[in-house]
Parts: structure tokens; sequence; C-alpha cells
């Protein structure tokens, strides 16, 4: 798959659509007042505008700067101080021990070196500190929707999707978190309801994700546009729970990890 330029299309109606788990993993962090708070991949602010909001000091990494204008825009709509930073999850724009709190909510699985990454994290964190990050698992029917574009887009170019870190398993993020000095402390599933007026409106409004709009030009050369509109929603239309609009549930973990 083409690099995705997350800047690009309109990642806020994702964004929207991930708060629940914001919500959940700040309430699950039991962020207070007095504790200084790093978000990761922060996207349009969601866990960064929940920790602010709870007095904490909170400062908000991303690397797209067009998504950190959205951010900056909602705290002051919102009435909350965050520091938002332009910066790379390899190369954290913070000091060594600045955290005792670090939230990626569907931010640090895109690291293209997930061991990389989570030293990074390690690096930020103080002694006593903890890091919660959140993972799809590869189940139910947004990752099915998901599979049946890449089956297609793999077949036009001839390309096996590409393997990604199992970010999902407690075994493999165990293994990597010990090589940066980190103990997986916890691992939790839970479920993301996600709604929409209907499956076709609902692939309809992804077609605007960054990471669609990556594949975009291999799709419309090789004229599968369609055909992949058709298998995700048909994909959709199996698991729908809500036969008057459209209701799925999307299963996810998060990890809490400490420093060993």
């Amino acid at each position: 798959m083409a690099l995705v330029d997350w800047d690009a299309g309109r990642y806020e109606t994702t964004a929207a659509e991930l708060a629940p788990v914001a919500e959940a993993v700040v309430e699950r962090a039991a962020i207070s007042a007095d504790q200084d708070v790093l978000d990761i991949a922060c996207g349009t602010g969601n866990a960064a505008l929940l920790a602010a909001a709870r007095g904490a000091r909170v400062v908000a990494v991303d690397g797209a700067a067009r998504l950190l204008e959205v951010a900056r825009r909602r705290a002051h709509t919102e009435g909350v101080a965050v520091d938002f930073r332009e910066g790379d999850l390899f190369d954290l724009p913070v000091g060594d021990q600045a955290a005792d709190v670090v939230l990626s909510v569907f931010g640090l699985i895109f690291a293209r070196d997930p061991s990389r990454a989570l030293r990074e994290v390690a690096r930020v964190m103080r002694p006593e500190a903890l890091a919660l990050i959140t993972a799809w698992i590869p189940a139910g029917p947004i990752d099915a929707m998901l599979t049946a574009m890449g089956r297609i887009v793999a077949r036009v170019t001839s390309r096996p999707p590409p393997k990604r870190f199992p970010w999902a398993d407690p075994e493999a993020v165990t293994a990597i978190a010990a090589e940066a000095g980190l103990i997986l402390d916890a691992t939790t599933r839970a479920e993301l309801p996600i709604a929409a007026a209907s499956p076709e409106a609902y692939v309809a409004a992804g077609e605007e994700h960054p990471m669609a709009l990556a594949v975009r030009p291999v799709v419309e050369h090789a004229g599968v546009a369609d055909e992949i509109r058709h298998a995700m929603t048909a994909e959709l239309r199996e698991a729908n729970e809500n036969p008057n609009g459209f209701l799925v549930h999307s299963p996810y973990v998060v990890h809490e990890l400490r420093r060993g």
C-alpha cells in the first residue's frame, strides 16, 4: 500500500467515531489534575482533550499538521489547554521521563517499527508511569470489510497485503515490550459500536479516509472502485445489527504497560 498522508481527506469522521474509545481509555487511566499526560498520534485530540478537561497537563503529538490544527480549534472551543506538537513516533518532541501517563488510541499501531516505537514510549515514561495503547482485533465486520478491499487491491497489484505486527496479541506485545524495558500489566477486550444511516452510507463516508485515498490511484487505474464498494457493502450488510439503519460492533483491546 502507498504511504498514507494523514492530512488528506476527512479523518475527522473516523476520529468522531472513535471518541468512545478515547473516553474509555482516559477513564481507565484514572487521569487526575496533578499528572503529566502524553497523547501519542493524537489525531484530532480526542484523548488529549478529555485528559485536559480533568485538569492534567497534556502534551499531544501527531505527524499530521492539519489534524493538529483541527485539535487546536477543538481545544479552544472546549476551553481546555493542550500543548499540541508536530512530531514523529520514533522521535517524540518531549524530554526523558516526562510523562506520568502515556496514551495512544489506535495510533502507535501504525508504527513501521513497533519495537522502536515502544522504546520511545519507554523513554518518556517516569518510573511509576502507565501507558495505555489500543489496538484493533483482526475480527468482526469492519475487519471483514477492510479485508475484502485488501483482497481486490492485492489482486490488481499482484502484491499480497502488507504483513502487520499483531498488536492485539498480548504475547507478541509482551515480547517487544520487554525489549523496551516495559511490562504488559493487563490486556482488556472491548467493542466499539459503529453506526450510520446505512451500510452504503458508511462505505461512502469511508472513501475520504486517508488510507482509502492512499490506494485510490491504484483502484481507479484498475477500474475496480465499484467492485470494492460492492464487496465492502456486502460484508457490512451481512453483519448489520439494525435493519432500519446500520449498526455493528468492532472489537479492540487496551494494553496497559508499565516500566520494568
